[in-house]
């Protein structure tokens, strides 16, 4: 019987599942992508329909469609299975209770039984219902979220979870338990809990909102006791820069309108998705990655949502405290390389308020939302009509922003719209620029000396070998022609038979991914293989010989006088059979 791995394999090519993900064209037998894993403007991605893998030559990623959705979800592997099992219609079948399983699954289990059981505590308290339904929430949206109710009592989850045969030890792991001296208690109580899931709609957390009962007679908790959001701790399930919360349900929506709506407050997001905004994500109960370092390897929920696409409009609330999350958030996008845009929100009032009294508003707001750079300049010319203010502010709040933008059109732009907008003199905008750009340029010199370090550009001669190489590879298993063995042979005979074996030992650990890389641009193109192998071979000797010319110096002996002159020949012979 085959394994629902292979039943899913069966379903789904990777062309298919690629190509839901990316804008793949044709090239030869085979695919390619601009990959989506690391920055790039030339398509490194190739997929091959055949092989039912990819591999990216430009950093490297490779494996086959579950390791690309791991990869590009920020899942893991059952994760991956789950959305690609869903999708091919193949029906995982729950494991039985004598069967072994690792912890994250059996954690994964402790959250799904803790998710029922909110989920039908909230149907016992009609209070929460009615809360709920209050503030603009259908039934419908209540059941799609899985909205579900923290008892007020001090181990009420906890309790079932144990009569259902999971350890304490566990429940403390995915941060449902708290200990104290006496022993210990549940996390959540009397609250409104919203489970947080990762992107293939597993629950991960829990974010739980205070909700005090008329009826409890005080037992519940309120807001001026605690704070009004109590979130889920990391636990090995959950990091809070890893996921946004309702990426699950919006992931596809982001990819098909081309960008994404971010939000502070899980009403602010269950609500936007019931006013049609599925497309919205929200980061209670989550924190944006502050680390901005390694943009193009590091999956953070930001990254996340760049993959499925650059476009971002931040829609926090419209008080002092908003405009500051917006701004941090802000810089974080742009470091990834986002388009940032911002919903300018009345002062006071959030997307939840705004949604719950009129969604034809909110759908203006996210039309008429504005780039981040204007919204700022907007702010400071409302907050002050005096000149010398809004230079100040210009530098200490615009400026950051302005030097992210790497368009010197853009930045011209900029700055002709804060002259106009504001009353400074743009040649003194320029100047004031210049001398912030001045004031970062060590900074950026060194990061570029980084970028270098961390890039490991190859040497020609080591590209050279490795086209050779995987030409090699590739001819062995797939004979494309006994003109390339003859290449090869006389290579051989040029550069040494020792010194060949050397440089095959090196790229022989590597032969899959370079044989691949050659079936990629040479797969059906024989005339092109041979010109091309030739012209490899000739560059790829001259390399090697000016190499050997540069030991053999100084000329104190008549062998390396005669072994330099005949380098020189070669060489010559070299340049010579090009211009044939």
């Amino acid at each position: 019987m085959n394994s629902p791995v292979e039943k899913i394999k069966e379903r789904l090519s990777i062309i298919d599942v690629i190509s839901s993900y990316l804008q793949v064209s044709q090239s030869g037998n085979n695919y390619k992508a601009r990959c989506p894993f690391h920055n790039e403007k030339t398509p490194s991605f190739f997929i091959s329909p055949d092989r039912g893998s990819y591999y990216c030559f430009g950093c490297g990623a490779k494996g086959d469609i579950f390791s690309f959705v791991q990869q590009f979800e920020g899942t893991d592997f059952l994760g991956s299975l789950k959305i690609l099992a869903e999708r091919a219609g193949v029906v995982l079948e729950k494991r039985s209770s004598n069967e072994k399983i690792d912890d994250k699954e059996r954690y994964y289990e402790i959250m799904e039984e803790a998710t029922s059981f909110f989920e039908a505590m909230f149907e016992k308290e009609p209070e929460t219902r009615s809360y709920l339904r209050n503030r603009g929430l259908s039934d419908a949206t209540i059941k799609s979220f899985r909205i579900g109710y923290a008892p007020s009592v001090w181990r009420s989850v906890s309790d079932h979870l144990i009569n259902k045969g999971f350890k304490k030890e566990d429940l403390e792991t995915v941060g449902l338990i708290k200990r104290n001296e006496k022993g210990f208690y549940d996390r959540f109580r009397s609250r409104i809990i919203f489970p947080i899931s990762d992107s293939s709609g597993r629950v991960i957390a829990f974010s739980g909102r205070t909700f005090a009962l008329s009826s409890n007679n005080g037992k519940g908790e309120t807001a001026t006791e605690e704070a009004k959001y109590l979130n889920s701790p990391d636990t090995p399930l959950f990091n809070k820069s890893n996921v946004l919360f309702g990426i699950d349900k919006a992931k596809a929506s982001i990819r098909t309108r081309g960008y994404s709506i971010v939000v502070e407050g899980q009403m602010d997001l269950i609500l936007s998705h019931q006013a049609s905004f599925t497309n919205t994500v929200a980061v209670s109960g989550t924190a944006l990655a502050d680390d901005v370092t390694d943009h193009e390897s590091k999956i953070n929920n930001l990254g996340l949502i760049r993959r499925l696409s650059e476009n971002v409009i931040f829609a926090y609330d419209g008080d002092e405290a908003g405009i500051r999350a917006v701004s941090r958030s802000a810089i974080i996008a742009l470091s990834l390389d986002m388009q940032v845009k911002v919903a300018v929100l009345p002062e006071g009032q959030d997307p939840a308020d705004i949604i719950s009294s009129d969604p034809t508003l909110w759908k203006d707001m996210i039309k008429n939302s504005v780039n981040i750079v204007s919204f700022h300049i907007d702010r400071i010319c409302k907050s002050s009509n005096d000149v010398r203010i809004r230079g100040k502010k210009i530098r200490e709040i615009v400026f950051p922003f302005l030097s992210m933008v790497k368009s010197s059109i853009e930045r011209s732009a900029y700055i002709t719209e804060i002259h106009n907008k504001t009353g400074l003199p743009d040649r003194a905008i320029i100047e004031d620029f210049e001398i912030y750009e001045k004031t970062l340029l060590p900074k950026k010199i060194n990061n570029q000396e980084e970028d270098k370090m961390d890039a490991k550009k190859q040497s020609r001669k080591d590209s050279l070998e490795q086209k050779l190489f995987g030409i090699i590879f590739w001819n062995t298993k797939n004979k494309q022609g006994q003109d390339i063995d003859k290449l090869v042979e006389d290579f051989k005979e040029s550069v040494g038979q020792e010194f060949f074996d050397k440089m095959f030992l090196v790229h022989e650990p590597f032969s899959e991914a370079l044989a691949f890389e050659a079936e990629m641009w040479y797969g059906g193109k024989t005339k092109e293989l041979s010109r091309d192998t030739k012209e490899i071979i000739l560059n790829l000797e001259e390399e090697i010989l000016n190499g050997k010319k540069i030991t053999l110096a100084p000329f104190d002996t008549p062998e390396k006088l005669n072994e330099f002159n005949n380098i020189l020949r070669r060489i010559e012979e070299i340049k010579k059979s090009r211009s044939l």
